[in-house]
């Protein structure tokens, strides 16, 4: 690190630099915390992606309804991204809330 005649820091030095990403790679690494932290590749979590998986769902589900707290598991996602998904479809009436948790395609 660049440090001046008093000892202290030079703010240019904490700027990150020459830092290279290989974008090509399928699974990112993280390290957190003296932890490595493996991530599914961005692909596998976009919501068309989801959004595609949960409609491949709602086709197979019988009377068209889902649960999704059974969605969440499903696709392997946190509950909060299926609501995005439900959100948007609710929006332009495609599907409808039965309950709380169950949607229905209209």
């Amino acid at each position: 690190m660049a440090e001046d005649s008093l000892g202290q820091l030079h703010p240019d030095a904490l700027r990150l630099q020459n830092i290279k990403f290989n974008l090509e790679d399928d699974v990112q690494f993280v390290a957190m915390r003296k932890t490595l932290k493996v991530t599914k590749p961005r692909f596998d979590v976009s919501l068309v992606y989801l959004t595609r998986k949960f409609m491949d769902l709602i086709k197979t589900a019988p009377d068209v309804v889902l649960d999704l707290n059974e969605v969440a598991t499903t696709l392997g996602v946190r509950k909060r991204r299926v609501y995005d998904i439900t959100n948007v479809l609710d929006g332009i009436r495609l599907i409808r809330k039965r309950s709380k948790n169950l949607i229905q395609w209209v």
